[in-house]
């Protein structure tokens, strides 16, 4: 049983944020069970006494769910290099305060989770007690998450209609049906610094990502159905399985022809303005839960925003793209622009030249051997 140990990771593109980070932090990942059932956190992990029951590759994103409502690092509660210990008050207090939460849950409602970290400490260590002055120009612009379809309103356009222009907006359903692979090269901007940037697609739904650092690659990969990460000088390790469900909406390279089929129930609605643009939106619902919100330009049909929710223990994980720079390439127009914001990081990644339909082995995508573990490694 290994030491527990709670990465901020992320999703997607914004997985790159937490890996990035997680390189300058030095923490240790959790290594690749492979259970005949699923196996739960007090099962693989150290000194863990509130969610044991919850499955072990649930119990990270509920700590980054943690990190993001307080704006702490991991450090604010463990001990670095040793941490199942409970040296640090913070830790105690933690845990204090999710079974005050589980309770408020059960008796105010009806176990639904209403209330979470989030919703006293609103990024900051203390509970917010007096009402906040908002900030003017907010660059980030990460909406709330909706407890309920709240951003329906009368009259809203149909679910079909807006993914009818978006099709058409791209280049139809026979141009996007054609995209079988796309390379696209560029630069990511995260904190001040630049990085080259290769990201490799593939239908249906794998997707490789590779940030060149001078320290070796940061590599982020889903084959489909599961996925992965890898930072130099460590072994990959997998990708929790609500993140790689959520990161359909970005893996699949024909996704304006399948996005209905990714939700069990879709709504439309109308939600302002970005950029000076009117939007309208399809809120994306699976077993009753939103997991999605997607924002469309209500003149050229473009997808704008994609605003999409990891579900965790203790709440859901958001995740914001902005896409911009859109160019019609081999008959089909898309974003050479991402803009990824999550609660504490932003980036943007800029692709200088794509190419389409281009040979891509599938073994690119699979998880590398570990070496730990690699029967045809040298001894």
């Amino acid at each position: 049983m290994k030491s527990s140990c709670f990465c901020r990771l992320g999703v997607g593109l914004g997985l790159i944020v937490s890996s990035l980070a997680a390189i300058v932090s030095g923490q240790l990942e959790r290594s690749k069970p492979a259970p005949s059932r699923p196996e739960l956190s007090r099962e693989a992990f150290k000194n863990i006494q509130i969610l044991q029951a919850t499955p072990a590759d649930q119990l990270i994103p509920a700590m980054q769910f943690i990190s993001s409502s307080l704006g702490v690092e991991c450090s604010f509660c463990h001990v670095e290099g040793a941490l199942e210990k409970d040296d640090k008050k913070p830790k105690q207090t933690a845990r204090k305060m999710m079974q005050m939460m589980t309770v408020i849950n059960q008796v105010n409602f009806a176990g639904k989770r209403k209330i979470t970290c989030y919703s006293c400490h609103r990024g900051y260590t203390r509970p917010v007690t007096t009402p906040l002055i908002a900030e003017v120009g907010n660059s980030a612009n990460l909406e709330s998450v909706p407890t309920e379809s709240s951003n329906v309103l009368p009259d809203p356009p149909q679910v079909d209609a807006i993914i009818s222009k978006y099709v058409d907006a791209i280049g139809g359903p026979s141009a996007i049906a054609r995209l079988n692979t796309r390379v696209g090269k560029g630069h990511i901007a995260l904190a001040g610094r630049q990085f080259r940037i290769e990201i490799f697609s593939k239908i249906p739904g794998k997707r490789l990502s590779v940030v060149h650092l001078s320290s070796g690659d940061n590599v982020i990969a889903y084959d489909g159905a599961s996925g992965w990460s890898s930072t130099p000088n460590r072994p990959a390790h997998d990708i929790p399985a609500a993140e790689v469900a959520s990161a359909r909406l970005e893996t699949d390279l024909q996704l304006p022809i399948h996005l209905k089929q990714l939700f069990s129930e879709t709504k439309a609605g109308r939600a302002g303005k970005i950029g000076g643009r009117e939007v309208c939106t399809i809120s994306g619902l699976n077993g009753g839960e939103l997991v999605a919100v997607l924002y469309f330009d209500e003149h050229s049909g473009l997808l704008l925003r994609m605003l999409r929710y990891v579900n965790s223990p203790l709440g859901p994980n958001p995740t914001q793209i902005d896409y911009g720079d859109y160019r019609e390439q081999d008959g089909v127009k898309v974003p050479f622009r991402e803009t990824v914001f999550r609660p504490d990081s932003r980036l943007v990644i800029q692709l200088d030249e794509a190419k389409y339909n281009v040979p891509l082995d599938d073994a690119k995508f699979l998880r590398p051997a570990d070496p730990a573990t690699d029967k045809t490694a040298s001894p």
